[in-house]
């Protein structure tokens, strides 16, 4: 199984899943679910993924709040492309 990782943020409309080579948004988690399902069938055809998130929690929380943020926002997805 084939493990993906990306950046996790939200710009106030939309999730934004990002990493080297791939962009995939949605305005909700399952539908940016679902277009990371779409993008990642589009490159590798079949097969099964895992899909790991992390919060970018710069991008999100402003900077005077960093220093209470207690924890970071992960999230795994495993995806099924056949």
């Amino acid at each position: 199984m084939r493990t993906i990782h990306f950046d996790l943020y939200y710009d106030g409309v939309k999730w934004i899943a990002k990493n080297d080579r791939i962009v995939v948004s949605g305005k909700t988690l399952e539908e940016l679910d679902e277009n990371l399902k779409l993008k990642l069938k589009d490159i590798f055809k079949n097969g099964k993924i895992k899909v790991s998130m992390e919060l970018d929690f710069r991008k999100v929380i402003p900077h005077w709040m960093w220093q209470y943020h207690p924890y970071y926002f992960y999230r795994t997805v495993y995806l099924d492309l056949d």
